[in-house]
């Protein structure tokens, strides 16, 4: 009889474990997918060991289990408040609690059997889905087969029954600790309570706003917020300091949003008595004032949730955009070698056929020493003494013709010169040159530009900013000393088989080095650049000071292939694990308030039926329905994309790159999404009121 009673119940609740069963389901086909790409010989063995695709699989897996038992945690005290009265019913009939715990245990293990089932058919089914998705995202050519991972399914099976096993457990513990009556006896309290506010209420839902105002203003002032963290006693950690403390205000001021702003902005609107009474607004306020206090911490959850997952989408989408715009960084020509192993590279090219050197572009540079002014963030400019590497326009010009991601540059009068600086490739907006350099020589230069630097491999060139001067000025130079580079595209059939060949016999090595040694005496730059030490030798073992030589090495060569295949490889394994991570993210934060809405359906349907006992049209109540769906599913969503919005400022801020849409759309993305649950959870919110779903 037992059993047939928690049958019968359980079919009443069918449409909220319906949501439940699918959400499961499709957690454990995103965790086996994941798995089993591991145990993938083919795909695992093509991409080769620079890639570790096992570790990125794990930790993706990982954080699914963290993300759905944080649902099945939320899902399972839903199921518990709405089934009160049944657990209720249980304790009239005689049952102690061990058994009404012991069936809940059976029924959530049942339910979980049933989901992990479904999940690893539909995850054997869908692994070449997934398989061919992750090859397309690291372009890799493999053929992707069915197949059935036993050791993936193991793991599943066990990860996810040790996942409903604690779940279990935790609602035997609810059982144990709460009373029916103290569940009833506490709501009634805070409906008693909820037309009032109490001064600290009212205090803290006006600090909700001032919260996320302040981290809004702060995300918007970022730079100037950690230059202010730097000049504190952090130092350069205010630079790491500052987003996460931005995160940390807006957490907080989101928790005070919806469990006390949102509870004040109701109080404020029934004040307006002329609106108050209009329509069904008295009846819809009252009924939104207690969806709100019971739902306050579960909103501020979602919220947080929704801005993590946008982020996580938003950020790889990012990511990948900038590691690709990384390659053209780096690697703009298929090869950039120094002038010691360019013969050694010729010759392994000339050696293969239907190889050939397409577009030989040699780049002449002058490494000399200069006093300049850099800014860091909104701090005063700082003297920096260093080398600089200079290159001539009509060089600059000819390497443009090969290498499409460099822009034309004018320069009006001999002094001017464009800095072209690796640091502006990331951190554009937190650094600033100030607008004279003095050289060696006593030659004083102006720029007239900043851009970022897409001549290659900053290690080619010691890694210094490289400024771009007129012909002219090129020629009276003669501070420092003078290197080679030689630029060049490749026309072959086979890139991969090259490069490895060229691996074979020029490996990448740094090579040589130079020492420097610079000082700023009498409003002049004294010192010197050499291929040599100019040390002498009884003051080499002496201890190391900042006015000491110093010695910098050459990385030998580069090529755009490698750079391309590993960017492609590294970055599309992460947007995937993220893409993944993220929508799984969004369906369960919508499947948590679509399960909440359902458990209010049942609450609240006893009062809809008074409504329709002394004739409100259905058409107004199903309005009234949609009215209260959206105080719970659009501020959320509202202010978890502008979450998101802001975080995604902050990280351009700190670094530039022009694929920062791709995070924009994800919140469109996000918007498509909840629109969806808002329309479906309010159609059948509205179906189970009027009566024609069954609970």
């Amino acid at each position: 009889m037992i059993f047939n009673l928690s049958w019968k119940n359980f079919k009443g609740q069918f449409l909220n474990y319906l949501v439940y069963f699918v959400s499961m389901t499709f957690a454990v086909v995103v965790y086996y997918c994941f798995n089993a790409i591991t145990y993938n010989r083919n795909l695992t063995n093509r991409v080769g060991q620079e890639i570790h695709i096992d570790s990125a699989m794990n930790l993706g897996g990982i954080l699914v289990v963290v993300m759905i038992l944080g649902f099945m945690f939320a899902a399972n005290h839903f199921f518990l408040l709405k089934r009160g009265k049944e657990i209720g019913l249980y304790h009239l009939i005689g049952m102690r609690k061990e058994q009404i715990s012991f069936l809940f245990f059976i029924e959530t293990l049942i339910l979980g059997a049933i989901s992990l089932v479904t999940g690893l058919i539909l995850g054997v089914i869908f692994s070449k889905l997934f398989s061919m998705i992750l090859a397309k995202a690291m372009f890799l050519q493999v053929e992707s087969l069915f197949y059935a991972s036993i050791p993936s399914m193991i793991q599943t099976g066990i990860v996810f029954v040790f996942m409903l096993l604690a779940v279990s457990f935790r609602s035997s513990w609810l059982i144990y600790r709460y009373q029916v009556s103290d569940l009833l006896s506490k709501t009634k309290k805070r409906a008693a309570n909820s037309n009032n506010l109490s001064v600290l209420e009212i205090g803290l839902g006006v600090l909700g706003i001032v919260f996320i105002l302040t981290g809004y203003i702060l995300s918007y002032n970022v730079i100037r917020f950690a230059t202010f963290l730097m000049k504190l006693v952090f130092g350069f950690a205010g630079f790491l300091i500052a987003p996460v403390a931005i995160m940390l205000i807006c957490m907080v001021g989101t928790y005070l949003f919806f469990n006390y702003t949102m509870n004040l902005v109701v109080y404020l609107f029934g004040k307006d008595k002329f609106n108050y009474y209009r329509n069904l607004n008295m009846l819809a306020l009252g009924n939104t004032k207690k969806h709100v206090r019971r739902s306050g911490n579960t909103l501020s959850f979602v919220t947080i949730f929704i801005a993590i997952a946008l982020g996580m989408i938003g950020g790889a989408a990012s990511f990948y955009t900038i590691g690709m715009n990384s390659v053209n960084i780096t690697a703009p020509t298929d090869f950039i070698v120094a002038q010691d192993d360019f013969e050694k590279v010729a010759q392994v090219i000339e050696n293969k056929t239907d190889t050939k050197i397409d577009s030989l572009v040699k780049l002449n540079y002058k490494l000399t020493g200069s006093r300049f002014h850099l800014k860091i963030g909104q701090d005063t400019e700082e003297n920096n003494i260093s080398p600089i590497n200079i290159l001539a326009l009509s060089n600059y010009r000819e390497f443009q013709k090969i290498n499409p991601y460099l822009k034309k540059i004018e320069l009006h009068n001999k002094q001017d010169i464009v800095i072209l600086d690796s640091i502006q490739n990331i951190l554009g907006g937190f650094i600033r040159y100030g607008s004279d350099f003095t050289l060696s020589d006593g030659i004083k230069l102006h720029v007239s530009d900043v851009r970022a630097d897409f001549l290659g491999q900053d290690l080619l060139r010691y890694s210094f900013p490289t400024v771009v001067v007129s012909d002219e000025q090129f020629k009276e130079i003669n501070s420092g000393i003078s290197y080679t580079l030689n630029a060049f595209n490749v026309h072959t059939n086979d890139e991969e088989e090259l490069v490895n060949k060229i691996s074979e016999k020029v490996k990448p090595k740094w090579i040589a080095p130079v020492y420097y040694k610079y000082q700023w005496v009498d409003n002049q730059l004294l010192g010197y650049t050499a291929k040599t030490s100019q040390k002498a030798e009884n003051e080499q073992s002496k201890e190391y000071s900042e006015d000491d030589e110093q010695e910098y090495w050459q990385l030998n060569y580069t090529n755009r292939f490698s750079e391309l295949r590993y960017n492609r490889r590294a970055m599309g394994l992460f947007i995937y694990v993220a893409m993944f991570l993220g929508v799984l993210a969004l369906i369960i934060t919508g499947s948590i308030l679509m399960l909440q809405q359902f458990s209010e359906a049942e609450k609240e349907k006893e009062n809809y039926d008074l409504l329709k006992n002394i004739g409100i049209p259905k058409k107004e109540i199903t309005k009234l329905v949609y009215q209260q769906n959206s105080i719970i599913f659009f501020p959320p969503m509202i202010i978890g994309v502008l979450h998101a919005t802001f975080a995604i400022y902050v990280f351009s801020k700190f670094i530039s790159s022009s694929g920062y849409w791709l995070a924009y759309l994800s919140c469109g993305l996000l918007i498509l999404i909840y629109l969806a649950y808002y329309f479906l959870t309010s159609a059948i919110y509205s179906r189970i009121i009027h009566g024609k779903y069954r609970q």
